[in-house]
Order: C-alpha cells, then sequence, then structure tokens
C-alpha cells in the first residue's frame, strides 16, 4: 500500500502497466500525516438519579445537578468567592433554584462551562415521580417564567434617582445626630446648684437625640449594605463591592465579607437546623426544639451545646429577655466580623490555593456522644481585598474613636450604647419573619418539615421559602423604617431584586403560590412579634423541661 492508499502492483512486463485511478479525498484524509481536525464524537451522557446524586455530599466528592446537568464542584468549592458553606447546603441535590435566584446569568453562564459535567439528571418518567417532585418542578418553572418576564420589563435595571432620598435621610441622620451628641455631651453634666439634680436637661436630650440619629443611620445604612451585598445597587460585582466596603465595613463596622458569608447560607438553606446560621443561637436563644438536641452545625463548625438544668430553666424566660439581647446583638456582629477577618486571612496558612487538600478544616469530636465531624475551611480570597475588608473595618473604629475621644467617659458610653440599643431593631426585624415559621432538617427543599401544610412532608425551593418566610405588612410610608425587610418571601425569591420592586411584585408572587394553594404569611408588626414571642415561650416551655 503506497501513500497515496491504492495498490501500485508491478505487473507481468510483457503486459502493458496500468496507471492507478487518482486517489479519492477520503484516502487522502485518512494516510496523511496531519489530517484536518475532526469533529469529536459523541457520545451518550451518563444517566445519573437523584438517588446517586444525593450521596455525592461531602467535601470530598461534590456533586450538584444544574438545568438538567451533573456537575462534579469538588474542586470548586475552595475557589467560591462566596465560600464552600452555601454550596455545601445543595450539595448532592438539584440546585438550579437556588443557584438561578443568587447569580446572574452572565455569571452561571461564565463559570459553569469551567465545571467538569458528569451526566445528566434522570429523574426518571413522569408517571413515576411522586406528587411533591411533580408540584415542585411546576412551580420552579412557573417562578422561572417569572424571572424572564422580570428580566425583559427591566424589573432589575439599575435606577440612581431611587437613591438620592435615602442617600439624603442617612446623611441627615448622620450630620445632625454627630452635631447633637457634641453639642449635649460633656454638658449636661454641670456641677451648678442651680440646674435640677446637678445636671442639664437641654444637653442631656441633645445628647440622646443625637445617640437615637446615629442609631437610625446604622439601621438604614445597613439598608443599603444589604442590597450591595446583594449586588442590586449597580448590578455590577465590582462596584457593588466597593459600595459594600463603604457602607457595610467603614460606616457599621460590619464586615462585608463576613456578612456574605452566612446570608448566602441563609438564602441557600433557610430554616434549616444543621446549616442556616441566623436561627443558631444556642445557648442563648432556642427557636426550634431540634436546635437544643446537640445537632452539628455545618456553618459554624461545632456541635450546637445541650442544655443543662440552670441553662433550661433560663431559657423558659427567652421570650422575656429577647429584646434586650437584640439591643446589645449589634456588639456580637463586631465580634464575628473580626473573627472572620481572622480565619479568612489569606497572609496566614496560604491564600488563593485551591484543590481538595483545601476542602477540609478540622476534626470536632461531639463530647456527649463521641461522634467526629470535620468542619469546612474559611474561604480565603485574594490578598489585596482581603486588605480593604481588615483597612475599613479599622477606619470605622478610628471614626468611632474620633467622636468619643470628644466626650467625657460617661458621655461616650452613654452615646455608644444608647445609639447601639436604637440600632437593635435592625436585628429584631431580621429574625421577624423567620423564627415563628417552619423550620426543616436539611437544606432548601428540605424534607422534615415540622407541620408543612403541603401534606407531602417535603416542599420545593420556592415552596419552602412561603414555608419558612414571613412579610411585614406596613403602609408605603413606613418603608424607610423596614428597608425592604418587611417583604422578606419576596425578597427570598429573588434576592437581587432591587427593593424598590418588592411591593408590587407581591400580586405576581402571590399569583403563583394561590395557584398551587401554598399559603403566604402576611403580619403587621405589632402582631408579627407577638406571633415570635409566642413561638419562643412554646420552645422554651419544652425545651426546659
Amino acid at each position: 500500500m503506497g501513500k497515496g492508499g491504492c495498490d501500485n502492483k508491478i505487473v507481468d512486463p510483457a503486459v502493458v502497466q496500468i496507471t492507478p485511478p487518482p486517489p479519492t479525498a477520503e484516502e487522502v484524509e485518512q494516510s496523511s500525516p496531519n489530517p484536518p481536525p475532526q469533529p469529536p464524537t459523541s457520545r451518550p451522557l451518563t444517566k445519573i438519579t437523584p438517588s446517586l446524586l444525593s450521596t455525592k455530599n461531602t467535601t470530598s466528592e461534590c456533586w450538584i445537578a444544574y438545568e438538567g446537568s451533573v456537575y462534579d464542584i469538588t474542586h470548586w468549592l475552595s475557589k467560591h468567592p462566596g465560600g464552600m458553606r452555601c454550596i455545601m447546603s445543595a450539595a448532592g441535590q438539584d440546585a438550579t433554584c437556588v443557584m438561578n435566584s443568587l447569580h446572574k446569568p452572565e455569571t452561571l453562564a461564565k463559570h459553569m462551562r469551567r465545571i467538569r459535567r458528569v451526566g445528566v439528571l434522570d429523574v426518571g418518567k413522569e408517571e413515576e415521580q411522586s406528587e411533591a417532585t411533580k408540584r415542585a418542578a411546576a412551580m420552579a418553572e412557573d417562578f422561572a417564567k417569572l424571572n424572564d418576564r422580570l428580566i425583559k420589563e427591566g424589573w432589575y435595571v439599575f435606577k440612581p434617582q431611587l437613591y438620592w432620598a435615602v442617600i439624603m435621610r442617612v446623611t441627615a441622620f448622620l450630620v445632625l445626630g454627630v452635631r447633637l451628641v457634641l453639642h449635649g455631651g460633656g454638658k449636661w453634666r454641670q456641677e451648678d446648684e442651680s440646674l435640677s439634680g446637678g445636671y442639664d436637661a437641654t444637653s442631656l436630650a441633645c445628647l440622646l437625640v443625637g445617640s437615637t440619629l446615629l442609631g437610625l443611620f446604622f439601621q438604614n445604612v445597613a439598608f443599603m449594605g444589604h442590597d450591595a451585598g446583594h449586588f442590586s445597587i449597580t448590578g455590577s460585582l465590582t462596584y457593588d463591592f466597593y459600595i459594600g466596603l463603604i457602607l457595610g465595613n467603614t460606616l457599621t463596622g460590619i464586615d462585608l465579607g463576613w456578612w456574605k458569608s452566612t446570608h448566602n447560607v441563609h438564602h441557600s438553606a433557610t430554616n434549616s437546623v444543621h446549616d442556616d446560621p441566623d436561627i443558631q443561637h444556642m445557648p442563648l436563644l432556642c427557636f426550634e426544639e431540634r436546635l437544643s438536641e446537640n445537632r452539628w452545625s455545618t456553618y459554624h463548625g461545632r456541635f450546637m451545646p445541650l442544655l443543662d438544668d440552670l441553662l433550661g430553666k433560663i431559657m423558659t424566660y427567652q421570650h422575656w429577655y429577647f429584646y434586650p439581647l437584640m439591643a446589645v446583638a449589634r456588639f456580637n456582629l463586631y465580634i464575628q466580623s473580626i473573627i472572620y477577618l481572622v480565619q479568612s486571612c489569606p497572609f496566614i496558612g496560604g491564600g488563593d490555593s485551591t484543590g481538595k487538600q483545601k476542602n477540609e478544616g478540622y476534626k470536632v469530636v461531639n463530647q456527649h456522644t463521641g461522634e467526629t465531624r470535620t468542619s469546612y475551611p474559611w474561604h480565603k480570597g485574594a490578598r489585596m481585598q482581603w486588605s480593604l475588608q481588615a483597612i475599613t473595618i479599622a477606619t470605622f473604629w478610628f471614626l468611632v474613636y474620633s467622636l468619643l475621644s470628644r466626650l467625657d467617659l460617661l458621655s461616650a458610653a452613654l452615646c455608644f450604647v444608647s445609639s447601639h440599643i436604637v440600632a437593635g431593631m435592625l436585628h429584631v426585624q431580621i429574625l421577624l419573619s423567620h423564627i415563628a415559621m417552619h423550620y426543616c432538617a436539611d437544606g432548601s427543599g428540605s424534607t422534615d418539615a415540622h407541620t408543612a401544610p403541603n401534606g407531602h412532608g417535603e416542599a420545593g425551593y420556592y415552596e419552602w421559602q412561603a414555608l419558612s418566610t414571613m412579610d411585614v405588612a406596613c403602609p408605603p410610608c413606613m418603608d424607610w423604617f423596614h428597608g425592604g425587610l418587611q417583604f422578606q418571601l419576596e425578597h427570598h425569591l429573588f434576592p437581587r431584586l432591587p427593593r424598590w420592586n418588592l411591593r408590587r411584585l407581591m400580586p405576581l408572587t402571590d399569583e403563583i403560590f394561590s395557584k398551587y394553594d401554598v399559603p403566604v404569611v402576611r403580619k403587621g408588626f405589632v402582631e408579627a412579634n407577638c406571633m415570635i414571642l409566642k413561638q419562643m415561650r412554646d420552645v422554651g416551655a419544652k425545651v426546659g423541661k
């Protein structure tokens, strides 16, 4: 066989040699030392059942399903900017709904093509699916169509003119607050016998009013920081990150990185006993009985403490000390922010590294049962980003010192404490929408929801948002006070949507929930507070026995 792919046979000399026909194009391509590239042979993708997918839920082998395909995201865990905790809350599950709600379409399109696709999700024939599965799929399709409509109609479009009133309001709170604090601080403690009680009531009132305005400043700036954390101010990840550093770190002392690490998990696993850090406050507060069962906290990497006799008796009064505790809750956020900066510091233990070896933290042994669990490591991002977070946090405390150092010690303490008591209203607002609602054992779209009204014992992602989240009804004139948190259900359904659109979104989401007979809870501020106090009273009485 020659190069041309034909037989160059030598025949008998007496026979005239016949010239062979020219080679065909196919023969040339096959015999050429550098044949042109051929399209890859399409091989059938592996079909992966939900039961097999559910076994791939560890940091050493982590799979998720997205838009019908199954991906191995093990090596992406340590790279995810939001940390691995929110991913692990959906590990081994179909994460389509939660991923679409928290990420921009272009962000997912950019990163998902870099992740190894291992197969397609095989949910079986429709007649073989459970009613709960078909119900969740139908509801997810309806919400996906609604999201497409919102995108086409420009609901996600950035409108900077809507922030002018907010900026003017928080600026007024800050300027007037600082002015009044400096005017009244130190002057109210005048040792003058002509003054009633030995102090100047007008100066004291200025100090207290100024401190109240500073508390309102902290509360209202936090609403804007919340928008930045969800990238719903400009829609740009880069711009909103820098805006978040100003609003969160510099002006309120709460680290944006820490907030995102907790808040992303809260959205992906709302009211999950194991995963949601927003409900894990043992041993001070217990919102649901299972939280007192020494369960593992995936976020904190520790077993939640058991209640001894003394703590059990104290817990029976949690509905009495709830509000005083919320008045000082902000100090815990300061501490958590600093702890997070230390744990996520890329200058300690190396940074910017990835891979399976970076997916495990440390071993934790349960002192009561001997059970051993492995914690998740903290995400260590770019060194420049971490440095900016640390510098802006330090800037906040420098500004606080600059103000308080101009007052005497008692006035400074009074200003600092009273302003934080006022800002404590924010923490009541944060917890208000979830404490009195349903809780589940694991993850989003979870099973084992107590008293789930759907009749299936489990719920899909969107239905679970309605079961675990309550709206606070209020007139539009009070929107400034609640900062969009009163539309908590709508926010959980579409986290990236600017809060200005949440009120007019309610009829659209209510229509879908009504179609599937899913109850939507919407209560007034006072009634909602009564509901959470009753929940804490009942739970405290049970766990305190």
